[in-house]
């Protein structure tokens, strides 16, 4: 992997950084306010994969010299985030119907954005990148 590939990941890798540091370091904040931190850690870590598989569809459309291949990237990226979101939720909801974390819950649907919108900000900066060389 060059060193333009490894740029391309990093504003993801530090979102997901930073965000397991501030879950880790707010304990007793995020405790009493009812946020389950291991939730928070393990759809954090959720979000960081799919968001990696997101991009990754999309970085591979966007090196195609076909402009629809890159409609289909965006496309398959945001059905495969969402349907596996679904899923993973439904399986949360199913096995923990009685203590479910609503809290945490709602504040892992925000880091789905946040996620999502450092992840075209970076496709962004690549695609501008592509399209000066």
């Amino acid at each position: 992997m060059n060193r333009e590939n490894t740029k391309a990941y990093f504003p993801i890798v530090l979102l997901f950084i930073i965000l397991n540091g501030l879950i880790l370091t707010a304990k007793t904040f995020l405790e009493s306010r009812g946020f389950d931190r291991e939730f928070l850690i393990l759809a954090n870590l959720f979000l960081f994969i799919i968001s990696i598989g997101g991009f990754l569809l999309q970085r591979k459309g966007l090196q195609s010299p076909n402009p629809q291949a890159f409609v289909r990237g965006v496309y398959a990226s945001m059905i495969f985030k969402m349907f596996i979101t679904m899923i993973v939720v439904l399986i949360y909801v199913l096995l923990f119907r009685s203590k479910i974390n609503k809290p945490g819950l709602f504040t892992a649907m925000g880091l789905y954005i946040v996620y999502t919108v450092v992840e075209v900000t970076a496709l962004m900066k690549v695609a501008r990148k592509k399209k000066n060389v």
